[in-house]
């Protein structure tokens, strides 16, 4: 198997894992606004090692997680609840009030740990994620070489460098409406943030209501 093909394959997961709007992309794109691109790209980085990871444990056991009901239902459930936690930090956030200029002072270490660990429960609790790395992957991924673990760290660099590019990217783009040095800006990103996010979790909910175990 060319390792370029490899290579490329991984790169297309890392993108089709990373790219679509979700509650990561969402929280990433607040926070860079509230407190800068540090503060995003460090979320990126926490869900960029979870992508990582899930790619790993899916080329070398493939494992269905989510032919367990009773293990979806209860990430389902711990997701919920956090993604709805953090947007009651969204609307408390909008509720005090932003300094612009104190938000452009530098993240301390333990700032940027905390929003790297937020990054890691978002995309690890999130059931979309373990649906598309551990029903989608095994698909393609599993079969596309006879030797998954000789192959394993190419396909993972590929992913790892696909979700990568597009934390940075997508953080530099979201830090130019930062730029415009509006108040409103970030009091709007909180606020429409919370309630993505908040309609995140309640269409969690609702799907597993809905959805016999």
């Amino acid at each position: 198997m060319p390792s370029a093909f490899l290579f490329s394959n991984g790169l297309l997961l890392g993108l089709g894992a990373a790219a679509p709007i979700g509650p990561v992309n969402v929280e990433i794109a607040r926070r860079t606004l509230r407190y800068g691109p540090a503060a995003g790209f460090a979320l990126g980085c926490g869900a960029v090692t979870v992508d990582v990871g899930y790619a790993v444990l899916t080329s070398v056991t493939v494992i269905q997680v989510l032919q367990y009901p009773r293990i979806t239902a209860g990430l389902t459930v711990a997701a919920s609840l956090f993604l709805s936690y953090l947007a009651f930090l969204c609307f408390r956030s909008a509720a005090k009030g932003h300094d612009i200029e104190a938000q452009r002072e530098p993240q301390t270490k333990l700032a940027l740990a905390k929003h790297y660990t937020t990054g890691l429960f978002m995309t690890g609790l999130n059931p979309m994620t373990l649906a598309f790395w551990f029903l989608a992957v095994p698909g393609s991924v599993a079969r596309l070489t006879a030797q998954p673990r000789r192959d394993l760290p190419l396909v993972c660099a590929g992913v790892f460098l696909g979700a990568f590019a597009w934390v940075c990217l997508f953080t530099w783009l979201v830090n130019h409406v930062r730029r415009l040095g509006k108040a409103r800006w970030l009091a709007a990103a909180d606020i429409a943030g919370g309630l993505m996010l908040l309609a995140f979790a309640l269409r969690s909910i609702w799907r597993l209501v809905a959805s016999p175990l």
